[in-house]
This record gives C-alpha cells, structure tokens and sequence, in this order.
C-alpha cells in the first residue's frame, strides 16, 4: 500500500483547480472570521467605557448628597489611557482605566451641538448638588457655569456611545448614539 501511495503522490504535479479554490474559500471564511472578532472587541470596550463612566458618575452622585465635603469625578486622558479619578475633598480616592485613547470621549454643554474633546489637559470634572442636579466643577470642586447634556465615547467614525444627561435631575441614560 505505501508503494501504491508514494507512486501516486509521485505521478501528481500539482493542485486541480477544484482544491485551489477550496483553500482560497477556507482562506476567506478565516479572514472573515477574525475581522468580525476585532470589530466586537472594539464595540465591546467602547460601550464598557462609557458603562464604567456611568457608574462612577453614579457613585458621585450618591455621595454628593451625603458627604460634607465635595465629592467629583475627573475625567482625562493620560496619553495611552482613558482615566476617570474619583476625588473626595481634593483627594483622589479611586482611579479607575476606563479605556484606551483610541475611543475618543467628547462632552456637550447646554444646547450647543459642538462638543469638547477631554484630553490631558482639558478634562471633565462632573459633581452633583445635594439634591442631586448634576453640575461641571473647577479642580477645587467649585461650579463653574455650564449645563453638561452629554458625554461621547466615540470609536472612530464607526460607533458612538452616549451618555445623555438632564442637568435638573442628573438622571441619565446611556445608549448608541
């Protein structure tokens, strides 16, 4: 039998055209396969980002009504990192990784349409009264004016989360946006 084989293997020169395609078809469905795994990883980190910031705007808004002291949530980029730092009386209490700087997070106040990028430098500070409206702070935790309506996390062009917000109640509802 093994002479049998090696003398067909022997006589054989190369692929039909059949097998060809068949490798090319099996090629394609891998490649497929892997793209659409990327695509979901970047969707699903973009939408735990903006998940995470609600809930640590959540936590804000819970001890801004029982603690004395001010209590805030940063929100800035450190370069590789989304970081959102929770901060009690000036002090960072919590510092939580929300996402890589490939997802861009944006905020709109008031009724303007344009929104500002938060960066190194430009970050987003959001507190609550004791009656819970939210409100934007300087980094001492003072009001500043201005009525935060929404945040965006932003994956490219390609996909947007969005944390809309109302500035009376604080209440908030995050969605594809």
């Amino acid at each position: 039998m093994t002479g049998w084989f090696m003398k067909n293997l022997k006589s054989r020169k190369g692929m039909t055209l059949i097998e060809l395609l068949v490798v090319i078809a099996l090629i394609a469905v891998s490649v497929g396969i892997v793209g659409m795994s990327v695509s979901n990883s970047g969707k699903n980190n973009l939408r735990e980002c903006a998940n995470s910031a609600n809930a640590m705007i959540s936590r804000v808004r819970i001890n801004s009504m029982y603690r004395p002291q001010p209590v805030w949530i940063e929100i800035r980029t450190d370069g590789s990192h989304i970081i959102a730092e929770y901060i009690e009386n000036g002090v960072i209490i919590d510092t939580k990784n929300l996402g890589r700087t490939n997802i861009t997070v944006s905020y709109a106040v008031g009724g303007i349409p344009n929104s500002v990028e938060v960066t190194s430098v430009n970050s987003l500070r959001i507190s609550f009264t004791r009656r819970g409206a939210l409100i934007m702070v300087d980094a001492e935790g003072n009001k500043i004016d201005g009525s935060l309506t929404q945040i965006r996390f932003s994956l490219g062009d390609s996909l947007t989360y969005v944390i809309d917000i109302t500035p009376s109640t604080g209440s908030r509802r995050v969605g594809v946006g």
